[in-house]
């Protein structure tokens, strides 16, 4: 199955959890994001990057929420704007999941600190969101009033546009070489068709083993809490001790390079993990003798403890972004 670039387009700090599910969605019909929140108030030269990426997807995908999002200076549009017509004006098909006035209500209920809406920021552009809104409102959309219905919406989206690629769109998206040059010895060589497909199963297995067991989800909690029982973080170990085999390695050595850096990642977590913290009763903390659990320690002693939590928050946000990175980069690196 060709399998389509999708570029992601939003706000940022209001809609991480948003965007995250619809990259869940897009991996579940077995195509490619496109991960650009690296992107977020970008100079000219990022801007000049995401015009690039836009251009090599297939698609662009917009969530809208309730804010208008971070201003180019030259143009006075948000950078979301100027994406969503950056794509309209070179006739890349576009579609977006716009979060419904209740939904923005309970997300604004759930944290009365985040700035959900336009009219809470500091210098408000209503009209320019309500202009632009208008614009989405006039393709493809589709509404929606949970977070779980995102990945879900996402895929049938994306299965709609492979329905009609043939009779509409016409995307190149990213193929086997087997499929792209029929007439290369080479490429259609049993030999690299085998590698290929073994690596395209391995890794399919390693992405699933990172969303299904929810590493983010555990890594964030123990973050939060700074304690956890063993068997939330058990799936980790396996992970790592399972994909460590010789036998589970990548013929792509770039692939395997991109794989072998998170492995390296998630071993130095549990590391730390297993240097600082220590079980009570049936769970482990950070540093127990210092936990919240004791009514009293002295200066040093929580001194000594916020230092052992920055460094247990710097780790944690290392981990997960490597994990993102894999997830978003390595289908790309395979295909391309």
């Amino acid at each position: 199955m060709k399998k389509l670039q999708v570029f992601v387009s939003s706000t940022y700090l209001d809609l991480k959890d948003e965007r995250q599910k619809a990259v869940e969605g897009i991996l579940r019909a077995g195509h490619i994001p496109a991960g650009m929140e690296l992107f977020t108030a970008a100079s000219k030269s990022q801007w000049q990057i995401i015009e690039e990426w836009i251009k090599e997807s297939d698609i662009l995908f917009l969530i809208l929420g309730g804010k208008y999002g971070s201003i180019e200076p030259e143009s006075g549009k948000s950078y979301t704007q100027l994406e969503y017509e950056f794509a309209l004006k070179h006739e890349i098909p576009v579609f977006a999941i716009v979060l419904n006035d209740q939904y923005l209500a309970n997300k604004k209920s759930a944290n009365i600190n985040l700035e959900v809406f336009e009219r809470e920021v500091k210098e408000p552009h209503v009209e320019k969101y309500d202009g632009f809104k208008k614009l989405v409102l006039s393709n493809l959309v589709r509404f929606v009033d949970n977070i779980s219905e995102i990945a879900t919406e996402v895929s049938y989206s994306l299965q709609d546009f492979i329905r009609k690629d043939k009779t509409e769109y016409n995307f190149r998206g990213w193929i086997r070489g087997t499929e792209y040059e029929q007439n290369n010895e080479v490429i259609n060589s049993p030999q690299n068709t085998k590698l290929f497909e073994m690596d395209e199963t391995l890794l399919n297995g390693v992405i699933d083993t990172l969303e299904k067991e929810n590493f983010i989800d555990t890594i964030e909690y123990i973050a939060t809490y700074c304690s956890y029982k063993l068997e939330s973080t058990n799936k980790i170990y396996e992970f790592i001790y399972s994909y460590s085999q010789p036998t589970k390695r990548f013929f792509n050595e770039e692939l395997q390079e991109l794989f072998s850096a998170l492995l390296k990642k998630l071993d130095k977590y549990t590391d730390h993990l297993a240097t600082n913290f220590f079980p009570k009763n049936d769970r482990k903390y950070l540093y127990p003798e210092l936990n919240i659990d004791y009514q009293w320690v002295d200066k040093e002693g929580m001194d000594r403890y916020d230092k052992h939590l920055r460094n247990l928050s710097q780790i944690s946000r290392e981990t997960i972004e490597e994990i993102r990175n894999f997830i978003h980069t390595a289908r790309i690196v395979l295909y391309k």
